[in-house]
């Protein structure tokens, strides 16, 4: 790794580094809105169908660089189940940074890490910074809104 890389990388390490001891001391509020986060990871990798029609409200909308604007609940199973057949999710690792609750609403701000192999078999490895809002419903916490920003593959 070059020194302007591993100079870049060096606080965003430290930075990811530091909410998982802060973790410990996260309300059960704070606690069951992360466990929702997690699970809809390892439901969405693991393609168990349940992303994202168990996880997501229905007046969800996600945005994310690769998209011209906001997409509905409908395109995100679309999209999802397209990314499904065409891709695998080989490994992910979520760095959970923040997680805010306010009455019924949470705000979720972590990192991510994934590597992918498209239907060519040929692997990718991405970063990607996340901000979810979730609200409370009967069923537990839905996602209301889903933004992605990439922080780079981390690569030279």
């Amino acid at each position: 790794m070059n020194l302007r890389a591993m100079r870049l990388l060096m606080p965003l390490a430290l930075l990811l580094s530091l909410p998982a001891a802060a973790m410990d001391h996260w309300s059960e509020a704070q606690k069951s809105v992360w466990d929702v986060v997690s699970a809809s990871w390892e439901d969405d990798a693991g393609e168990t169908g349940k992303w994202p029609g168990e996880y997501l409200h229905e007046l969800a909308h996600s945005w994310s660089a690769g998209w011209p604007s906001p997409r509905d609940t409908v395109s995100i199973a679309s999209w999802s189940r397209f990314g499904d057949e065409s891709s695998d999710t080989l490994k992910y690792e979520l760095f959970p940074l923040e997680v805010t609750v306010v009455g019924d609403t949470a705000v979720v701000h972590y990192g991510v890490v994934t590597v992918t192999s498209d239907h060519d078999g040929k692997r990718s490895r991405e970063a990607e910074g996340l901000v979810e809002t979730l609200t409370r419903t009967d069923d537990g916490w839905k996602f209301l809104g889903l933004t992605s920003f990439d922080i780079g593959d981390g690569e030279d």
